[in-house]
């Protein structure tokens, strides 16, 4: 028996031993942190059901100028408390620095806002494009929040609380915990569950199209915060537009006969023709696709002046593969 070949392969087995030691960890904990991810979301979205319906049967007690505000606070109180209550029970193994709690740089935030401008072309196509399908509600149920309260409390409780909420879920635990697997498996799990969460149609579209963009962009500043602070500006703008709008029909309304006999209310209920839409889809379409590429760039951009990396290697490579 060759003994010096013996104990050479005793030696190479000991070698990949060790080597292997570290991938079964990280696979382990790969394994357990998405598993609780997709728990902690499975058990948010089935206790929404009931709370869905408790808002339904306490509506006959609420003003009804006030049951869309108590709906959408109801609604993202208890996201966020679900979210401090997963941080709370997992706090030993996730720290808020992994999950993107971080410093970025200035000049990151200015070029995530243009890449979020350069995207808004794609997702109001996306929205047209769903409303051949579906109602658009939320614009709706958004007007009466504003013809009861003041602009500041409005866009408080439906700019800015959602955006800091659903970004600590979505980005903040779901994306961070299937992230470990691959990017591209982030970016696919938080996005349609971002698209899901949201229980109506007409937003699913978009609403997964811009879960996609701030997965990227959390990825390019390897900052929560980038997100945040750009959802809560994409909600706010949003609100604060439902504001201005009458005001600046009431101006128009003062050199045209025309917008003096308008009247917003209707105008935001009524449902438009399916050929209004095809034409607004066709109008879009161009403007929309050239929003994206630009959006691209920049995202790449933003990565590279953060020392990250974008490639199409790096988001569908295995991070189970440790070296």
């Amino acid at each position: 028996m060759d003994l010096d070949n013996t104990t050479k392969d005793y030696e190479v087995s000991q070698d990949e031993l060790l080597q292997m030691a570290p991938k079964d960890k990280h696979l382990k904990e790969t394994k357990s942190a998405m598993s609780h991810a997709g728990i902690f979301f499975f058990l948010v979205m089935l206790l929404e059901i009931p709370l869905s319906v408790v808002i339904v049967i306490a509506g006959g007690s609420i003003p009804a100028d006030y049951l869309v505000l108590v709906s959408v606070l109801v609604t993202q109180v208890y996201l966020l408390f679900c979210g401090v209550l997963y941080l709370i029970i997992k706090r030993k193994t996730v720290s808020l620095s992994e999950m993107g709690f971080r410093k970025y740089k200035l000049s990151s935030f200015f070029l995530s806002l243009v890449a979020l401008l350069c995207a808004t072309p794609m997702s109001t196509w996306l929205n047209l494009l769903s409303q051949l399908f579906a109602k658009n509600e939320i614009g709706n149920a958004i007007f009466e929040i504003t013809q009861v309260l003041p602009a500041w409390t409005a866009i408080l409780v439906v700019g800015c609380l959602p955006g800091f909420v659903e970004e600590l879920l979505y980005r903040g635990i779901m994306y961070n915990a299937f992230r470990k697997r691959s990017i591209l498996t982030g970016i696919v799990v938080s996005s349609l569950a971002f698209g899901l969460m949201h229980m109506n149609f007409n937003q699913i579209m978009y609403a997964i199209y811009l879960g996609v963009l701030f997965a990227f962009i959390v990825e390019a500043t390897g900052s929560l915060f980038s997100t945040m602070i750009l959802h809560m500006l994409f909600n706010a703008v949003n609100t604060a537009y439902l504001y201005i709008l009458p005001k600046l029909y009431d101006f128009l309304a003062t050199y045209s006969a025309e917008y003096a006999n308008m009247n917003l209310e209707d105008m935001m209920n009524e449902t438009p023709t399916k050929q209004e839409l095809l034409s607004s889809v066709i109008m879009f379409t161009p403007m929309a696709f050239v929003g994206l590429f630009l959006t691209v760039l920049l995202l790449r951009q933003i990565a590279k002046l953060n020392g990250r990396e974008l490639s199409i290697a790096y988001i569908c490579g295995n991070k189970e593969e440790v070296k």
